[in-house]
């Protein structure tokens, strides 16, 4: 890569990269890298290295591909976001000699001594402003602020440039946020599992960095951190993707509420939730109920697919189980509307959904929806403490409720309600279920069993009269 300025330090040394800062930007440059995600906790100079890497991949260009006058795009979710995160810094990081900032388009030229590309600044707001645009790379500042379809939308269609055939995608943030979901499937678990075949494990990268690996902090920050409460703690300070601020579900914990799978009792009263979608997934949620012992129930199959209309999805969910006798499927109120072009492939006058599922073999009944109640009922029941156990579990097969529950976020404007702009499909199946089957009277009675057994294990001075605690 041309060194600016004539000097021999490289571009990695001259904007002052900090050890993993640099590594970053090593991987990036590495051709079988064509996604690469920085960060995953707080302070780790994420924004500071975007900048950078924007300026050194126009760099990279021109060095490897000869091409001048290359446009890269950094983007936040909103113009505040932007002007807080990247604008404001502009004028004290890039030095004249290296190019000039026009403030009314929010790009920054480079010389053309230094082969005359852009830097354009963008925000989010509407992606569809850029569908005349084209970038030789995108860079989004804190990604799992934006949707997989904003993802999709600049990669798929506004990532590309003559002359260039290695396009980067470059993305920082922390977890967190509507995007967690998608991001940490793709970066985090490497979960490629109904992804389109021109992606793959290789082409993704993750770098992560923690506030030790910004050398300008100050000491005072980090004790700012620990004094955060324990869940905040685990994601700003050690990049825990399983936690983090917002999150709805901060009781979740795999090696709490996941199991290994078992054969299930035959005498044990079986349910499933479904929530429907074409476009969006559909979701099915089996559960089996331990309703002879502890109510405690066993989450032990789940689909999640899109594309598929009523009878398909009806066809999938009969094929996807054995033998076993389903005592009640509970499902998405919406799918017994009638008048509607139902499963979004199929035309049937004065029909609903339930009413095509019904022709394949399966009878629906309507699922409660009240929205406050099934984020109780699942804060409750994914509950623990050392004395008491979580009524819910998992089986380590249901790969996509696993990933997508704790991922879930609050509602900004409803912090009761989850954000139903997240991948909240297998939690509505599964608390249709769960809500309907037990009802708001049966459950609180098996609640307060519970506590009343958990408080009648302590003596007056709080100390539990068995020392064995549940998960031993």
């Amino acid at each position: 890569m041309k060194n600016f300025a004539g000097k021999d330090a490289p571009f990695e040394e001259l904007v002052d990269f900090q050890p993993k800062q640099r590594y970053a930007f090593q991987r990036l440059l590495d051709p079988g890298v064509k996604y690469l995600l920085y960060g995953g906790a707080a302070g780790g100079g994420k924004s500071y290295f975007l900048r950078w890497a924007a300026i050194g991949l126009i760099q990279y260009y021109k060095a490897m591909f000869k091409q001048d006058n290359v446009r890269v795009g950094l983007f936040c979710e909103d113009y505040p976001s932007l002007q807080d995160r990247q604008l404001s810094k502009i004028r004290f990081e890039f030095p004249r000699w290296l190019g000039s900032m026009n403030e009314q388009r929010h790009e920054f030229q480079l010389r053309k001594k230094w082969g005359g590309g852009v830097v354009a600044f963008r925000n989010l707001d509407d992606p569809t402003k850029y569908l005349s645009a084209e970038f030789a790379a995108v860079l989004i500042d804190e990604l799992t602020r934006d949707t997989r379809d904003i993802f999709d939308f600049l990669t798929g269609m506004r990532m590309r440039w003559i002359g260039i055939p290695q396009t980067k995608f470059v993305a920082a943030t922390n977890p967190g946020g509507i995007g967690h979901a998608w991001v940490k499937k793709l970066w985090i678990d490497k979960d490629f599992s109904g992804e389109q075949p021109e992606l793959y494990p290789e082409m993704f990268d993750y770098v992560k960095a923690l506030y030790s690996d910004n050398r300008f902090l100050d000491p005072s920050y980090e004790q700012q951190l620990k004094s955060l409460p324990e869940n905040l703690r685990r994601a700003y300070m050690s990049g825990d993707w399983d936690v983090f601020a917002g999150q709805m579900f901060s009781e979740f914990r795999r090696d709490v509420h996941v199991v290994e799978p078992f054969e299930i009792p035959s005498n044990w009263t079986r349910v499933v939730g479904i929530d429907y979608g074409y476009t969006n997934p559909f979701s099915a949620v089996w559960m089996a109920i331990d309703d002879g012992g502890d109510n405690d129930v066993y989450v032990y199959r789940n689909l999640n697919m899109t594309g598929l209309n009523a009878t398909e999805q009806a066809t999938k969910i009969l094929l996807a189980q054995t033998t076993e006798k389903i005592d009640k499927w509970y499902a998405d109120p919406s799918m017994f509307a009638k008048n509607q072009t139902v499963a979004y492939q199929q035309s049937f006058i004065n029909t609903s959904i339930a009413d095509i599922y019904r022709t394949v073999g399966i009878q629906l009944t309507p699922a409660l929806n009240d929205r406050i109640q099934r984020v109780n009922i699942l804060h409750e029941m994914l509950n623990w403490n050392q004395y008491r156990k979580p009524r819910i579990k998992i089986f380590e097969g249901c790969s996509s409720l696993i990933r997508t529950l704790p991922s879930l976020v609050r509602d900004e404007n409803k912090v009761e309600d989850v954000d139903t702009d997240g991948d909240d499909h297998d939690y509505d199946a599964l608390t249709y279920a769960l809500l309907t089957h037990f009802g708001k009277a049966k459950f609180d009675a098996v609640i307060k069993k519970d506590d009343r057994e958990v408080f009648e294990g302590y003596d007056k001075y709080k100390r539990p009269k068995d020392k064995r605690i549940w998960w031993r």
